[in-house]
């Protein structure tokens, strides 16, 4: 029986293989292991070994931190304390990661080995290098939030709320203007009244007349095209400054000059009067009539100011020979051309109710009015409470007051009995319409809210608003005055139109 062969020779060679790759295993696993730990007692070290701060390092960067202008945000320091924070832990996480990885390497893949752990070990070493960077920054951030002042809310105003009542229908406002210092009081009528007294006993000094053309060159010349037409129009226009705006008849004399009449002041006079009286610009009157005299009605009938389309106050009835023009009651036949139907329009605005209307309308002279308004005679008899300061704008026919604040009474004189404010307060009541409107400046509502406590332990009917600053406008009502620049155009009307909320008591 032949004997069994031993494999002795071959099987040492592997063993001896086998126990060197388990040997070098377990070196690496330790040395990952090892750079682990050290990786981590790097990091505690970092957030807690920090050394520590002297006094004077303490007061250095207590000055550095009062210097900055601008004080960060606490609320985006812990935005961004918390990205890092983060992000601190994915770094750690995936340092944990690479650490973890050796263990599931393809040991048959031995030749690999030192590649693999060279790039786990570079991998390992650019994230610790971000971490560390990440730490040093939410250091920063901490230490900056550390010393970032906490900025007490402003103390809480306790305001009432409005209890809504019915606004008088025809009120007698006293504006109360509230400012922070305190208190003015300015009742609009009762302030005009003397200034539009004086005026009165003016009026007839104060009417345009015997113009100065050099106010007007401009505007002559932008209206009517050139300075030729300029020179020729103004010696027919000026008769007419103290009743009709003077870029409106300049308008008017182009419309006609061109529409092949020869205007005159009789006949800006006579179309004029009817403007008025049915109430649309005088151009377009001149327009109107220009078209009736070459035949077409229609603009001239637009022009009805009835306001019941069954009952029209003007009528054209075109005829063989005729034209019939009815103005209510009145009919006048007249021939159909242009003589004929500028001879009926002359004589339409010779009628007395034509008349009557350009009777009571007047221009005034702006400078004139400025010049009076500035005098003694006016200024002597208003109350010091405010500095006045008459004005026009080129293209207004209004005056303007502008009125600066002089003198109020404070908090503290108003607080006392018999104080102007508490005088105010009495009329406003004693007055079945009288109403005191508080306008109170944005930065004065603490004393808004004394003043009103005190118009409520009077009784005194009130409501507010909010203005922005002190200085206050008045147009003197009454005085339309002479502009020097073309009138602003009018806006285009709208079918809908929203009205403004109503004033209440509150």
């Amino acid at each position: 029986m032949a004997k069994r062969r031993h494999h002795e020779e071959q099987e040492i060679p592997f063993v001896a293989l086998m126990d060197t790759m388990t040997n070098v295993v377990g070196v690496l696993i330790i040395v990952l292991v090892l750079v682990g730990i050290s990786v981590a007692s790097a990091v505690k070290k970092i957030l807690t070994d920090l050394p520590p701060v002297t006094k004077e390092q303490l007061e250095e960067l207590q000055k550095i931190m009062a210097a900055k202008k601008e004080v960060p945000n606490p609320e985006d320091l812990q935005q961004k304390i918390a990205a890092l924070e983060e992000n601190v832990r994915k770094g750690t996480e995936d340092l944990a990661t690479l650490d973890k990885s050796a263990a599931g390497m393809n040991l048959a893949n031995i030749p690999d080995l030192e590649k693999q752990m060279a790039d786990k070990k570079a991998e390992r070493d650019k994230k610790r290098a971000e971490t560390e960077t990440l730490l040093a920054e939410l250091d920063k951030l901490k230490a900056t939030l550390d010393q970032t002042p906490i900025v007490a809310a402003a103390p809480g105003t306790v305001v009432r709320l409005p209890n809504p009542r019915p606004y008088p229908e025809t009120p007698n406002e006293t504006k109360v203007i509230v400012a922070k210092a305190g208190v003015l009081f300015l009742n609009d009528k009762e302030f005009l009244t003397p200034i539009i007294d004086k005026l009165e006993q003016r009026r007839s000094q104060l009417v345009y007349k015997d113009p100065d053309p050099a106010p007007f060159v401009a505007l002559m010349q932008k209206l009517l095209g050139n300075k030729a037409a300029a020179q020729t129009a103004w010696p027919q226009l000026a008769p007419l400054v103290g009743t009709y705006q003077m870029d409106v008849l300049a308008k008017a004399w182009k419309v006609l000059s061109e529409g092949g009449l020869q205007p005159n002041t009789k006949m800006l006079e006579s179309f004029g009067r009817i403007s008025l009286v049915v109430r649309k610009p005088l151009p377009d009157v001149a327009s109107a009539i220009v078209a009736a005299s070459k035949g077409d009605y229609k603009p001239w009938t637009s022009m009805d100011p009835s306001t019941d389309p069954l009952k029209p106050t003007i009528k054209v009835a075109p005829e063989d020979r005729q034209v019939s023009f009815s103005w209510g009651s009145t009919v006048e036949k007249v021939d159909p051309d242009q003589r004929g139907i500028l001879r009926y329009f002359a004589g339409l605005a010779d009628m007395d109710s034509f008349k009557n209307a350009a009777d009571t309308r007047v221009i005034y002279d702006a400078t004139k009015m400025l010049e009076f308004l500035k005098s003694s005679a006016v200024t002597g008899s208003l109350p010091n409470t405010f500095a006045i300061e008459p004005n026009s704008r080129p293209g207004s026919t209004q005056i303007q007051l502008a009125l600066t604040p002089k003198s109020g009474e404070t908090v503290e004189k108003m607080k006392q009995p018999g104080s102007v404010f508490i005088r105010v307060l009495r009329s406003i009541k004693d007055d079945p319409n009288g109403v005191a409107l508080f306008q109170v400046v944005t930065d004065a509502i603490p004393t808004y809210l004394e003043a009103r406590e005190m118009s409520d332990q009077v009784g005194v009917p009130a409501t507010w608003d909010f203005r922005g600053d002190l200085n206050i406008v008045l147009n003197i009502p009454g005085f339309e005055v002479q502009r020097f620049a073309e009138a602003a155009p009018a806006r285009p009307s709208t079918s809908t139109t929203i009205a403004p909320p109503k004033r209440t008591l509150d």
